[in-house]
């Protein structure tokens, strides 16, 4: 019975963190394209101010650093909540000598 226990958290297990790694993916690519939208345009000669450039430029930086902050929140949250559940086995949670 426990042995069956063991393989169901293995299998929930890999299950999370492919659904993790889909999800983290997926805002990968929504930001990549983001991005594109706002540099493509800085390669083409065109007329446009400098001050618009600059503000395209600090916009990809800024959906860059909004998408690193909400993957670490995201990655806390599903390795914290998500993957670690307390059914009363798995883990030392009396042997944790990081605390």
């Amino acid at each position: 019975m426990n042995a069956m226990s063991n393989v169901n958290d293995k299998i929930f297990t890999v299950c999370m963190l492919v659904l993790f790694l889909l999800i983290v993916w997926g805002m990968f690519l929504c930001v990549l394209y983001l991005a594109s939208v706002f540099v493509i345009p800085l390669g083409a000669p065109s007329r446009e101010p400098l001050l618009l450039s600059i503000y395209r430029i600090g916009a990809t930086f800024l959906i860059l650093t909004v998408w690193v902050i909400v993957w670490h929140r995201l990655a806390t949250f599903w390795l914290y909540r998500v993957l670690r559940r307390d059914k009363g086995h798995g883990g030392s949670k009396g042997n944790d000598s990081s605390s």
